[in-house]
């Protein structure tokens, strides 16, 4: 690697939406660039989280100068405490991204001597050879920010998570200027979001939104409980607004919220005169139901969230009861709809009326949509091009969108977690991927989990498990999850005549004798049932 070189690395975000982060390297100094979590889906059995592999940053720790975050959502900050377990970098980030970090890093005394530096929109920092300049963006959280990176082969441009919101926002209205001005300079290239790129058109503003939420809010007959992710600080200081308006009481309910919120009160994300409707969840009996609101977890239906527990009448504060009104003001996450579609059978069950942004528009994503992501590659006009934060069909179609906008096919990249660009002279090669292994934590964090661990657990779920045992007095067969109590002794029954006319007819050792009992055994489920269990022979043999 030449001393002007340039070398693109993700080790996350790319081909998935989470677990966000990559490097940008020079032969002496290097950059990260967030650096998050990814949650597990019905297949990561006993998974907690998933984070990004960080033995490449181990390798090269000695010429790593920041850790830059460019806003607070878990996908971008969640992964820093483990991290920080390995290399302690000075981390970069807004008033409030920061803000968040702490709250992590203060469960974790390890991390109290960590270097927190706040940034501001359009300040500059110095980098070793890179210069970072950091650019304000709207998205679904406050104080995101974009980077403007000067690197020994021009201009970078990152995004960040965005969309262009032609509403203003506390008296100030984020446009792409900052972007146009870098794109009249020259950029060599854009990381653009990816997420919305199959949306066409244009995404609704914050604005039309609110006029929505109002609307439905001021019809509701009784209680209004409105569920939103912990860390749409706008969306939840429009609701105080609208309680405000309509002289409602609002209790904050679910750990995340009740911290995050306090937080954004003290950075003046949201205003003294909204918080005055805040009351404490010791007083909801005092207040009449027609004249409450509730802003609670679990709009994405996870178990024991203060939501999922109103929908089973666990809740300790709220039963759910006719004349209730609930507002799911959140996206369904991938992977998520048939346990969301629960929570809301259950919350009609309980005779309240449900709004969620299938049948209202109560929610609008924080990422933009194609037509925004063409006016971002418009107003930065970059020589290269690499879509980042999406799964595959997201990066593959966003550049397509590029190319339809005059980028070269040559210019553009379409990378996953461990490919490898390097710019140098004004051009730009792939060089051999790294291995990329993603980190699996289980037991809220205390343990990781190998790979083959997970493909077993995998398996035993699908097939289940029969555990075959010869000892001296005769052959014992027992199984899990591979056949219903009635087929049960039928199937086992055979199972055994089929392994002790096999045993009466061989003369293996004990070792070749374990792997053919293995063998004979899955053969037989294999062609009686179609599947092929996990199995587990066992020799009890004298001492």
């Amino acid at each position: 690697m030449n001393s002007s070189d340039l070398l693109f690395t993700p080790l996350g975000g790319l081909g998935e939406i989470g677990m966000n982060m990559m490097v940008l390297e020079s032969a002496s100094d290097a950059l990260i660039i967030d650096c998050g979590v990814m949650f597990p889906d019905s297949r990561d059995y006993g998974v907690d989280l998933i984070l990004p592999d960080f033995s490449y940053l181990e390798k090269i720790k000695h010429k790593i100068r920041a850790l830059l975050l460019t806003h607070g959502h878990e996908d971008h900050i969640g992964a820093v405490p483990y991290l920080l377990r390995v290399i302690k970098p000075k981390i970069y980030g807004s008033s409030f991204t920061l803000a968040l970090l702490r709250t992590k890093l203060e469960e974790d005394h390890r991390h109290l001597s960590v270097s927190l530096n706040e940034t501001k929109p359009n300040q500059k920092i110095k980098l070793g050879v890179f210069s970072v300049e950091f650019l304000q963006v709207t998205h679904s959280i406050v104080d995101g920010m974009g980077l403007a990176i000067h690197t020994p082969q021009g201009t970078v441009i990152h995004t960040a998570d965005f969309k262009i919101d032609s509403g203003s926002y506390r008296g100030k209205k984020i446009t792409l200027q900052k972007f146009q001005e870098y794109g009249k300079r020259g950029v060599t290239l854009l990381l653009s979001d990816s997420t919305n790129v199959e949306h066409q058109g244009k995404s609704l503003s914050e604005e039309q939104i609110h006029q929505e939420l109002e609307k439905i809010c001021r019809k509701a007959p009784g209680r209004i409980i409105f569920s939103v992710f912990a860390t749409n600080i706008r969306r939840m200081e429009q609701v105080l607004q609208i309680a405000l308006k309509f002289k409602r009481r609002v209790v904050l309910l679910g750990r995340s919220i009740e911290t995050n919120v306090p937080i954004a009160v003290d950075q003046g994300f949201i205003g003294a005169k909204e918080a005055s409707a805040l009351i404490d969840s010791q007083d909801i009996d005092e207040v009449h139901p027609e004249q409450l609101m509730v802003i609670c977890t679990g709009s994405q239906a996870e178990e024991h969230s203060a939501l999922w527990r109103m929908s089973q009448g666990e809740h300790k504060h709220i039963r759910i009861s006719m004349g209730d009104w609930v507002i799911l003001s959140s996206k369904f996450i991938p992977g998520n709809e048939k346990a969301i579609s629960r929570l809301i059978n259950n919350l009609y069950r309980r005779g309240a009326e449900v709004f969620y942004e299938k049948v209202a528009n109560v929610h609008i994503s924080g990422h933009a949509y194609a037509q925004e992501l063409k006016q971002m590659i418009e107003a930065v006009k970059p020589r290269f091009f690499i879509p980042v934060h999406g799964e595959y069909r997201h990066l593959v179609r966003h550049g397509q969108l590029a190319q339809s906008l005059k980028i070269p096919p040559h210019h553009i990249f379409v990378c996953e977690n461990g490919d490898r660009i390097l710019f140098s002279n004004g051009k730009a090669q792939r060089l051999e991927p790294l291995e990329f292994q993603p980190l699996l934590i289980q037991s809220e964090g205390k343990g990781r989990l190998e790979t083959e661990v997970l493909k077993e657990r995998r398996q035993l779920s699908q097939t289940g498990v029969v555990c075959v045992i010869k000892s001296i007095d005769g052959l014992h067969i027992y199984s899990r999850g591979v056949l219903g109590e009635a087929e049960n002794k039928s199937v086992t029954k055979r199972l055994k005549e089929h392994l002790l006319r096999f045993l009466k007819g061989t003369k293996l050792s004990d070792s070749d004798l374990q792997e053919e009992l293995r063998l004979q055994t899955r053969r037989f489920f294999k062609e009686e049932l179609g599947i092929k269990p996990v199995v587990f022979p066992i020799l009890l043999v004298r001492s």
